[in-house]
């Protein structure tokens, strides 16, 4: 799974925008969250995470989520 964090500024016609394209030229596996102000968009599919990376790099960013101990990155 990869989560990717859309920039800010950015919102529910761009979230749409992506959704629409995944569902026509990827598997289809994903989902968007929103939490705290910030919205994100999963994919548990390689191919998904290829797509956004080539489609969407001005739009969205890939988040890290590696344990860090009780540390809060920010």
């Amino acid at each position: 799974m990869t989560k990717f964090l859309l920039h800010k500024g950015l919102g529910s016609s761009t979230v749409h925008q992506i959704g629409d394209y995944l569902r026509c030229h990827g598997t289809g596996r994903h989902w968007i969250e929103r939490y705290r102000g910030d919205i994100f968009v999963f994919v548990s599919d390689q191919a998904d995470e290829a797509i956004l990376k080539k489609e969407f790099p001005g739009l969205l960013d890939a988040v890290n989520d590696t344990p860090t101990n009780g540390i809060r990155r920010r």
